[in-house]
């Protein structure tokens, strides 16, 4: 823990802004990226005064991660069964998730969109798999900003608000952990159902 903290405010220090990019454009467009964790501590220090001013960090994580989704959208569109291979290779999610996740964005579309950042796994999924759906861009893009904003705007309003914990490291042993073990608990369920009806499709048809 010490030392992702340590690597996460070393960049964030060195490169400032630019690190909250970096994360949050890697994490988006489907790079197994620390976005969410980069912009809590980005957040953090804002609070302590350390070189970060709140409203820029919630327009520039809002703004990065956007982009981050649309990047990945445009990978989805040109080059989708290469991106399925990455993620089964490196993220391991297996055909049935990705099942799942289509079968998420055929139903709901534009409001699985703008939920996506919430779902653990998902978030790194959603823009691609609206490419290679062939999702309306302009649709994806209007829900996906909204998306964007709201989530940055509460993920970095939580960590100025939690910023009274006296040191960094009880910060996020308390805080990013815990919603990290939410967030992941949240999406097993979510991962539950759809793969759940997934299962039982055949059954049906069999019927």
């Amino acid at each position: 823990m010490h030392w992702i903290v340590d690597t996460i405010r070393y960049y964030l220090l060195a490169w400032g802004y630019g690190a909250i990019v970096i994360g949050l454009v890697g994490e988006d467009s489907g790079l197994p990226l620390p976005g969410e964790t980069v912009l809590f501590f980005a957040s953090f220090l804002a609070f302590k005064g350390e070189y970060f001013s709140l409203p820029w960090v919630i327009v520039v994580g809002a703004l990065s991660s956007a982009a981050g989704d649309n990047i990945g959208y445009l990978f989805g569109r040109k080059a989708g069964r290469r991106l399925r291979g990455h993620w089964r290779s490196i993220l391991r999610i297996t055909d049935r998730d990705l099942a799942g996740g289509e079968e998420l964005m055929r139903k709901h579309g534009a409001l699985a969109i703008f939920l996506a950042r919430w779902i653990w796994g998902f978030r790194i999924m959603a823009g691609p798999l609206a490419g290679i759906l062939e999702m309306a861009w302009t649709r994806f893009t209007i829900f996906n900003l909204l998306g964007a904003a709201t989530w940055a705007c509460t993920i970095a309003s939580l960590g100025f608000l939690f910023g009274r914990f006296t040191t960094i490291y009880g910060f996020f042993e308390k805080v990013d952990l815990t919603l990290t073990a939410a967030v992941a608990v949240l999406s097993a369920y979510w991962w539950h159902r759809y793969r759940s009806r997934i299962r039982m499709k055949p059954t049906r048809e069999q019927r």
